[in-house]
């Protein structure tokens, strides 16, 4: 891993507090602080930022996604870690509190591009007293084609499993509508796309390259070959209690599975995103990488909107695309289902 910066030696400190953000930075500041705790022997209690000071609850499993990555990364590297949940309110002055709280010894802001606030967390922060880590700033580098469509996969899902919690967490609390077709569809796209698509490919495009060119990461690549495995494993469980629900069982066991599923992929991304993808980017080659962007232009082919790659009209995810069509990255699960070929489906 790249070093932080040249007096990344002389921190002292025992405990970060690692505030994240929604912003595309995130990974790169999660990252940076796990090397930092490396360097120095410390753990990590990270926090989410959220942009509103007033985060509604559709949005608080955005601050569980990147809490479970973060998380997962830094276990996977060996830091101790822990989350403190959301910093509501003020962020500024949320982040000291929490500082204090956590018993942390040191705040480290990442370079998310948003100077203003990174100078007023850095205020804050040596205000109160707490030493500050700004993390260096740099110009981003652009992602390989494969790499962009692995993260673009992960938002995707990651889209339909937020939708998925959000509504069950109203219908929860609210007593709210729990559509049960729309939850099959969403089973139906996790089926076709990660399960049946997604990891294959990576699996033969990226992880076996990889393997080849280190050994560094066969550890690593063993676990998540494994945890994929228990991914497939998972859709006859999220199936079996979506159709309890709909015979009329309990909305809090199906909300319990789905909430658990969702934190096991986001530590299943979090591990691909904050290890496996810089390793590869590290140890490929340019050869391996043409290779790789090659593989993925080939089996994405471009369709227009609403029909499949062979040109006909794609009908079979319009339940899950009306509902999460306000969502932030809607764009991307409609993208993926665009490409939609011969799948197996379990529902008729």
């Amino acid at each position: 891993m790249s070093r932080l910066c040249p007096d990344a030696d002389a921190v002292t400190c025992r405990h970060l507090l690692v505030p994240l953000d929604e912003t595309d930075e995130c990974m790169a500041t999660i990252t940076g602080a796990i090397e930092l705790a490396r360097i120095a022997a410390a753990r990590i209690t990270f926090v989410h930022v959220p942009r509103l000071i007033t985060v509604p609850r559709d949005e608080m499993s955005r601050g569980r996604e990147l809490l479970g990555k973060a998380e997962s990364v830094a276990r996977a590297l060996g830091v101790p870690c822990a989350s403190a949940g959301v910093a509501e309110g003020d962020a500024p002055a949320a982040i000291p509190a929490t500082a204090r709280k956590a018993g942390c010894d040191l705040v480290f802001i990442g370079a998310h591009g948003h100077e203003a606030m990174t100078r007023s967390l850095v205020q804050a922060a040596l205000a109160a007293g707490i030493p500050v880590f700004a993390m260096p700033g740099h110009t981003p580098v652009m992602p390989v084609p494969a790499i962009r469509e692995i993260r673009d996969e992960h938002r995707a899902l990651s889209t339909v499993l937020r939708a998925w919690l959000d509504m069950l967490t109203a219908a929860n609390d609210r007593g709210a509508g729990a559509n049960v077709q729309v939850m099959r569809n969403m089973i139906r796209f996790i089926e076709a796309f990660p399960v049946a698509r997604h990891h294959p490919r990576k699996q033969a495009c990226l992880y076996g390259r990889l393997r080849r060119r280190t050994a560094r990461t066969d550890a690593e690549l063993d676990e998540l070959e494994r945890q994929h495995e228990r991914n497939a494993q998972w859709l006859g469980a999220l199936t079996e209690a979506v159709e309890r629900f709909a015979a009329g069982g309990p909305l809090a066991e199906l909300l319990g599975k789905v909430d658990h599923y969702a934190q096991f992929v986001w530590a299943l991304m979090g591990r691909e995103e904050g290890v496996i993808l810089p390793a590869a980017q590290r140890y490929l080659t340019e050869a391996d990488w043409d290779k790789i962007n090659a593989a993925y232009d080939s089996a994405n082919p471009v369709a227009a909107p609403g029909t499949r790659a062979g040109g006909h009209e794609d009908r079979q995810f319009d339940t899950l695309l009306a509902f999460i069509a306000d969502l932030p990255d809607a764009d991307c699960v409609a993208r993926i289902c665009s490409r939609a070929g011969n799948v197996s489906v379990r529902f008729s």
